[in-house]
């Protein structure tokens, strides 16, 4: 059995392979660009190519494998039916897709059409339908943190239930693992609470021992000073759209799946802010 891992440079995808290692499972790691993913990690991991607006890649990155963690990236030109399609002639086994909390509500995103292509396929699936990953403050959020001390995201006072991309991977690692207990599953992954940004800001001053505060633009002022930095407009679309389901009160529902598979409690965000605090604080504000 070997597992292949899609999206590793991204929040999940790296922390399955971590996961999946420690289970001491054959794993291939997919990347666009294989030869600086081999010097970056120095072996400690297997990689081969895979771009998924390739689909000449895609053979070779199936090439004896029988289960696939799968992941829905930026970019365009995906090919994502494709792919699945290139799956079932390989003989896949087993598809751990990672898909969004609520998806079934939402036509509008991508993974709605995806986990559907996936079940048409026929190939046994897990769908991992994550909460909002608490790894985005270290993220697309980190700058305005780090830089200015203060959270910028149109989320508006909505709570929502963040969730550690840790756990995530679990759950999909635990997945691919037993095939035969986790086919056919849909799990909806959240922490235990249901926070807003005011929430977050409280708990980052304390911890961090700097005062953090949410600004709570509008979507409009977010997108002129997004802009303005010279970030992508496609991507400050997405980061408006992520947070728009928080924003009309929707995002807040908390779900018990994740200790309900792996028998134990999901990460809280104070913990997830002392593993990454010196993500946001600079030497200065250390010493």
């Amino acid at each position: 059995m070997t597992i292949l891992v899609t999206g590793f440079t991204g929040k999940v995808g790296q922390e399955v392979a971590k996961k999946l290692k420690t289970f001491q499972l054959p794993i291939q790691c997919a990347v666009r660009d294989v030869e600086k993913a081999t010097k970056q990690y120095e072996g400690e991991f297997k990689f081969v190519e895979l771009d998924l607006s390739r689909p000449e890649t895609f053979e070779t990155a199936l090439r004896g494998i029988d289960r696939v963690f799968l992941m829905y990236p930026p970019g365009e030109g995906i090919q994502f039916e494709e792919f699945v399609e290139a799956a079932r002639q390989n003989n896949i086994q087993h598809i751990v897709y990672l898909s969004l909390k609520d998806v079934q509500y939402m036509p509008f995103v991508p993974h709605y059409k995806n986990e559907k292509t996936i079940k048409k396929s026929g190939i046994p699936y897990t769908f991992v339908r994550a909460g909002y990953f608490m790894q985005n403050l270290n993220d697309f959020l980190r700058t305005e943190i780090r830089e200015n001390h203060r959270i910028f995201v149109p989320a508006g006072k909505g709570k929502t239930s963040f969730v550690d991309a840790r756990d995530v991977a679990h759950i999909a690692a635990l997945s691919l693992t037993d095939s035969d207990e986790h086919r056919f599953q849909k799990y909806v992954v959240t922490g235990t609470e249901s926070l807003d940004f005011f929430d977050v800001a409280s708990q980052m001053t304390q911890i961090l021992k700097v005062p953090i505060h949410y600004e709570n633009p509008t979507v409009k002022q977010f997108k002129k000073t997004m802009l303005n930095r010279g970030v992508d407009k496609q991507f400050v679309n997405v980061v408006v759209g992520v947070h728009a389901p928080t924003k009309l009160g929707l995002a807040g529902g908390i779900k018990r799946d994740y200790e309900k598979v792996t028998r134990e409690q999901p990460a809280s965000l104070r913990r997830y802010i002392m593993d990454y605090q010196s993500e946001w604080i600079t030497k200065e504000e250390h010493s």
